[in-house]
């Protein structure tokens, strides 16, 4: 018979077994699939979508009812309506649903599963037996329609260890269900036509791309200008590198030497003037061209090449273009480049932040940015989930702000975010060393590179808050405390944290940036690459983080707007703070505009007054928000208020976004549903109306008027004084252009270059050329009238000419870096032409499959009747083909990448209505009628 204390002993041993439970044994077991079940839900005036996450055992054993907990990362929240913002919590500490699990929020994106076991018998967890799947069913805020809206990494935990589910572990997120359906991939039924995958005709373009030959000297970003003349030389190892005897462009020879043959150790010898069979690198200080402008001359008699730059700058680029030529081949036409870059600033804005790529992925990036002329790198160092920097005498920046893993008290690393691994390997962690950031700097530095250090000084930088409070309770110093810890959070930022805005008015707050800035700054002066330009982020703060802090009560500001104020007080101490350490200050647009705001003063287009900052700190704002008509206007108005404007349109711009409406592609989309190519070329930068090109299901006019076309608004809308001083003042201040890449869904080298190229071509042939095209976009003045049409003939011709570079020379320039760009399907079409009767022979149908590619560099494929890949030519008569449907891939030339496989329906296509309408998710508007007469 069974004693009382048998049974509590019994009790205790079995729950010692489960708190002992082999989590690495159950990981194995335990399966996770996440299904989108449709998108675009309305609920409590909130959108949402709903989705199901399915556990299954796929073990021999039961998977007991307690003692462990599934964490894992998701984007958006999960049963908002039922969420408290105010205790960052769920109503009564955590919410059951479906499947007996309790559902609570951890921080950031964080979630976590737990079977429940609480007082209500009816919901308890039961033990998930062997083959046995259970649905947890939720809606989520927003949408997803991308499978790289989820995260990897799934994980349990209990006490004393985790373990990463093992279905969930892989970058490609094998355990999120296609989303293959109307509901699935598009945000809103039947608006959200941006969202629908391309189909084989909408990718028919039909370019008459140049040949091979054509452009095997063709250069991007395309020279100012170029001349060439009949006659060659070819260059072989028999050819020398002269630099004048002068010690300064030895490295500059060096890197020419570093390149493929003949090039490959070419010897340096110092030769007399016009000797043949020699490249010549001169430095002119006096040339017409610029700092970075330079001239290239390859002549017959004597057979030379001569670069000649005003600066080492300069003369890299022209080592660049040199470097062009020879990809094609060692023989090269006599020719005469001049050439000189269109804006002085061409960036890239990489996040290392969100997840870290290590100094050998950036030295690969600052190569490639190179080989196209582009001239700052901008590295986003700390944010939320994490602080990327080594700074001697602060640990716990690197230590705890540098490491993601599973603890919870985030004593020893931050809390898991972003799929990270909770171990604390990964992405998710890392840090650049005092020398390998000056590693990079040197590197840059070379290469004509300015490397610029982003620290989120705003909203944004938990990172480093939870790092100094860690270091403020080590060393009992809080002299460099960021955040008001007497003070409970009351606020929940976009990104579900209560505790991730810095405290502007605590004076602990400049002491801990200066001391960041003074050691940049050391850093940068042992590589020899001084500090020029600090940028410090800049995305608004909740109004309850600084309005509910002690410190900012006791500052006594009697305002209409308070917050306003704060944040006034706050960009004019950093740019104090930027001149005593002799750099300048850089920020995103919000960070120096009054909005939003409760004084009627302020506005979206009001920027703080110029003279409010010291006039020695240069102020480089990065407009980047240009989905409403109105945003657009804020590079214009910041230039004419004497800011230097860097334009970074996230809808051009982005290039973390996917490149089209594809669920199973690497990427995001949180400006605009896809950028592809074209549209990043089609760009602008000059113009001050005719560049509005918004997500169309993001953007809802309040316009009665057709406001939109080329891309252009009305001149009443843009409302420009007119007048050569003004317009001249504010193309003064703007600097130039900057892509952003922010890597939350990017896990991996090999997909961050994916997303980059070839698009980063594109941009930096924005940045560097200005296309005789872009003049021909012009508002409409008189509304009676349609919009002036641009020269679309000259834009697409520049296009294909651009790709055919790409295609015909490009992608292999970037194979030889170990880079594959993404390949797009083929495009293809059926044209069906009615021959009358003639000679005899009765009258007949033919149909004409046409295919066309994106890039000469690939070659379409079609499934043949005996299920092969074969290649097909641009045109086949399919006129007594019986199949239905065909699918096509391309293929690159060594036939050893492909692109996804996509369906053609030989019949007509169908416009999105129809189906949409044949697939039963919608149905036309009824007419009303009216009442009969007569």
């Amino acid at each position: 018979m069974l004693t009382l204390r048998g049974l509590v002993l019994l009790c205790i041993l079995f729950a010692a077994s489960v708190s002992a439970l082999d989590l690495d044994k159950l990981s194995k077991t335990l399966k996770v699939r996440y299904d989108v079940v449709r998108n675009g839900i309305l609920m409590y005036g909130t959108v949402s979508y709903y989705a199901n996450i399915t556990l299954e055992n796929a073990g021999t054993e039961s998977i007991p009812r307690d003692g462990w907990a599934l964490f894992f990362c998701h984007d958006t929240l999960i049963q908002p309506v039922y969420f408290n913002a105010s205790t960052n919590q769920y109503t009564g500490g955590g919410l059951i649903l479906s499947g007996n699990v309790t559902l609570s929020h951890i921080k950031g994106c964080m979630f976590k599963f737990e079977p429940y076991n609480g007082e209500n018998y009816l919901y308890h967890f039961l033990p998930l037996q062997p083959g046995e799947r259970r649905n947890i069913s939720f809606l989520a805020s927003n949408w997803a329609v991308s499978k790289f809206d989820m995260f990897p990494n799934f994980y349990l935990a209990n006490e004393t260890h985790t373990a990463i589910l093992q279905n969930t572990k892989d970058n490609d997120l094998s355990y999120v269900s296609p989303l293959d359906d109307f509901p699935k991939f598009m945000r809103n039924i039947p608006n959200d036509a941006e969202g629908v995958p391309l189909t084989p005709w909408e990718r028919y373009n039909g370019y008459n791309f140049s040949s091979k030959e054509e452009v095997k000297h063709k250069v991007l970003p395309t020279p100012l200008m170029t001349e060439t003349k009949p006659g060659s030389i070819t260059i072989d190892n028999t050819w020398t590198i002269d630099t004048n005897g002068r010690p300064i462009l030895q490295g500059m020879a060096d890197y020419i030497r570093s390149k493929k043959s003949p090039l490959t150790n070419m010897k340096v010898v110092n030769k007399k003037d016009n000797s043949p069979n020699v490249i010549q690198l001169s430095l002119n200080p006096g040339q017409k061209q610029g700092p970075e402008g330079y001239a290239l001359q390859i002549t017959v008699k004597p057979a030379r090449v001569l670069i000649v730059g005003g600066t080492l700058g300069g003369l890299h680029n022209g080592i660049q273009t040199f470097l062009s030529l020879m990809a094609t081949g060692s023989t090269l036409p006599v020719m005469r480049v001049v050439d000189r870059p269109r804006f002085e600033y061409r960036g890239i804005q990489l996040d290392v932040a969100r997840n870290f790529f290590n100094k050998s992925t950036v030295l690969k990036l600052l190569e490639i940015m190179a080989m196209y002329k582009l001239n700052k790198l901008q590295l986003n160092m700390a944010d939320e989930e994490g602080w990327r920097i080594e700074v001697p005498g602060i640990p716990e920046l690197t230590d705890i702000g540098g490491r993601r893993c599973h603890d919870i008290n985030e004593t020893k690393c931050l809390f898991s975010q972003l799929g990270s691994d909770p171990s604390g390997n990964g992405t998710g962690s890392g840090y650049y060393t005092q020398k390998d950031y000056i590693d990079i700097l040197r590197a840059a530095k070379f290469r004509n590179i300015e490397i610029i250090p982003s620290i989120n000084m705003a909203n944004r930088a938990r990172a480093a808050i939870v790092a100094m409070n860690a270091y403020s309770k080590r060393t009992k110093n809080y002299d460099m405390a960021l955040m008001d810890v007497t003070n409970a959070p009351l606020y929940l930022s976009d990104s579900l944290y209560s505790d991730n805005a810095i405290n502007p008015c605590m004076p602990s707050t400049y002491r801990f940036l200066d001391r960041i800035i003074k050691t940049l700054k050391a850093y940068h002066k042992d590589a020899g690459h001084p500090l020029k330009l600090f940028n410090v982020g800049g995305d608004d703060s909740p109004r309850a983080a600084w309005l509910n802090s002690t410190y900012c009560v006791d500052l006594g500001i009697v305002d209409p707007d308070p917050w306003m104020r704060i944040k006034v007080n706050y960009t004019t101490n950093l740019a104090n703070l930027a001149r005593a350490n002799g750099v300048n200050l850089g920020a995103y647009e919000e960070f120096f505009v009054a909005f939003p705001t409760l004084d009627p003063l302020g506005g979206p287009l009001t920027p703080f007054s110029r003279s409010r900052f010291p006039k020695e700190v240069e102020i480089f704002v990065t407009t980047r928000n240009t989905q409403t008509d109105t945003l657009l206007k804020r590079a214009f108005v910041f230039a004419n208020n004497s800011y230097n404007v860097i334009l970074s349109p996230s809808n051009f711009m982005a290039l973390d976004h996917v490149s089209e409406p594809d669920s199973s592609l690497p990427g995001d989309y949180w400006a605009t549903r896809y950028i592809n190519i074209s549209k990043i070329h089609g760009y602008a930068p000059d113009n001050f109306c005719c560049n509005f090109r918004p997500d169309k299901f993001n953007y809802v006019s309040t316009r009665t008027d057709e406001m939109e076309n080329y891309g252009c608004l009305d001149d009443i809308y843009c409302d420009f004084p007119i007048g050569k001083t003004l317009v001249d003042r504010i193309y003064s201040n703007l600097k130039g252009m900057q892509t952003q890449v922010w890597t939350t869904k990017i896990r991996s080298e090999e997909h961050l270059f994916q997303l980059l190229m070839p698009r980063l071509i594109a941009f930096a042939e924005r940045a560097w050329h200005k296309a005789p095209w872009e003049s021909t976009y012009k508002p409409r003045i008189n509304l009676r009238r349609g919009f002036p049409r641009p020269d679309l003939k000259a834009q697409e011709k520049d296009l294909v000419e651009l790709l055919s570079v790409i295609g015909h020379k490009e992608f292999d320039r970037l194979a030889d870096h170990g880079i594959q760009p993404f390949i797009p399907p083929p495009g293809a079409r059926i044209l069906t032409i009615n021959e009358p009767a003639k000679n005899g022979q009765p009258a007949k149908v033919r149909k004409i499959l046409q295919t066309d590619r994106s890039y000469p560099a690939f070659t379409q494929q079609v499934i043949s009747t005996q299920n092969k890949w074969q290649d097909i030519k641009p045109a086949t008569d399919i006129s007594s083909l019986k199949m239905t449907e065909l699918k096509f891939r391309a293929r690159n030339n060594d036939t050893t990448k492909f692109s996804k496989v996509t369906t053609l329906q030989v019949e007509e296509p169908k416009s999105l209505q129809q189906r949409l309408f044949d697939a039963g998710y919608w149905t036309p508007p009824q007419q009303v009628r009216g009442p009969r007469t007569g």
